[in-house]
């Protein structure tokens, strides 16, 4: 027997508290998108063999903290692929494919908060998580944050790391809305040298942290007072710009400014040409906002042709409700 399941991407807008005074950390706003995607299908086997590299570590960690044991082997088929280390959340949402569909398979009923803490995923971001789950526009409300481990019953952080680095589990979804559906993203994914991750990423948020309490301040305003209001009033004005605006603020800014040369180019290039436009997470990925199927279309042929001799991919892709959440199908 096999199962097949489809995931969405995520942007990742910002991180908003990487300073921690008040006794909590991260906390992100996102979005699920219906392109680029991921499907892949997992098979019982007799004998385990012939997996993607990028699969086997998920494989031995799900074999190593699932209870009571699996019950067979698994063979992982990647029909679909997400870039890897592009900023769209690639590892979180293959993990939580992976072990979906061995849930599936077992008989095991999990919700994406269990499927994550079993794969170890969400540890910064809770953005992957709740994508994984249902789509939408996405805020959560960051962890715990104590300088020792000593609250019982919390699952808690002592220092600030990404999520690849952090041990504690996803954090609460404080607000998941779908978006209208004529507002559009244009995707644009350079073929440059690809985002902070591993140890570099961990190297950055220790020089980096914690972010200056000023700053954080303002990016919780501009989330606030901005951009959740503009996603209730389908006020896609105020929500693009108030994006823009976070791309010269705490932890984005050092994000953007750490990219290649070509991340400020596409900045350039979209600041005449769509209502807002930032890079997700750690990047190369760079997104565009437009209201209208046509002038996506248009804008991310622009967008390809401009950029033709600097091999960047550009897609048009959506996030309303319809969009986002696993999919499953045997």
């Amino acid at each position: 027997m096999s199962v097949f399941i489809t995931s969405p991407s995520r942007l990742h807008f910002a991180l908003i508290d990487l300073n921690g005074d008040l006794g909590r950390v991260d906390g992100g706003i996102g979005v699920a998108l219906n392109e680029p995607s991921l499907l892949i299908e997992v098979s019982a086997v007799d004998k385990e063999e012939g997996n993607p590299e990028a699969v086997i570590p998920v494989l031995e960690q799900i074999r190593s903290r699932i209870e009571p044991a699996l019950t067979a082997n698994y063979h992982v088929k990647l029909l679909k692929k997400l870039p890897s280390h592009a900023g769209l959340g690639s590892k979180t949402q293959l993990s939580l494919c992976v072990a979906k569909a061995i849930s599936v398979l077992e008989n095991r009923n999990y919700s994406a908060v269990e499927l994550a803490k079993l794969v170890g995923r969400g540890g910064t971001s809770g953005i992957g998580t709740a994508a994984f789950e249902n789509g939408g526009f996405i805020l959560d409300g960051g962890h715990v944050f104590r300088k020792t481990e000593s609250t019982k019953g919390m699952e808690i952080k002592t220092s600030f790391l990404p999520s690849s680095a952090s041990n504690v589990a996803p954090p609460p979804v404080l607000f998941q809305h779908p978006l209208p559906e004529d507002w559009f993203f244009i995707v644009a994914i350079p073929d440059v040298m690809r985002g902070a991750h591993g140890s570099d990423e961990i190297e950055i948020f220790k020089r980096y942290c914690p972010i200056e309490k000023g700053e954080v301040e303002k990016i919780s305003r501009i989330v606030l007072m901005q951009i959740l209001p503009s996603v209730l009033e389908r006020d896609i004005n105020t929500f693009a710009g108030a994006l823009t605006t976070l791309q010269g603020i705490g932890f984005k800014r050092i994000e953007t400014e750490l990219q290649h040369s070509l991340i400020k180019e596409l900045f350039l290039f979209f600041a005449d040409r769509a209502l807002g436009h930032g890079m997700s997470s750690f990047g190369p990925a760079t997104y565009a906002i437009v209201r209208g199927g046509k002038r996506a279309k248009a804008l991310a042929e622009s967008t390809r042709e401009f950029f033709s001799e600097r091999h960047v991919r550009a897609l048009v892709s959506y996030s309303n409700a319809n969009t986002g959440g696993s999919g499953v199908r045997d």
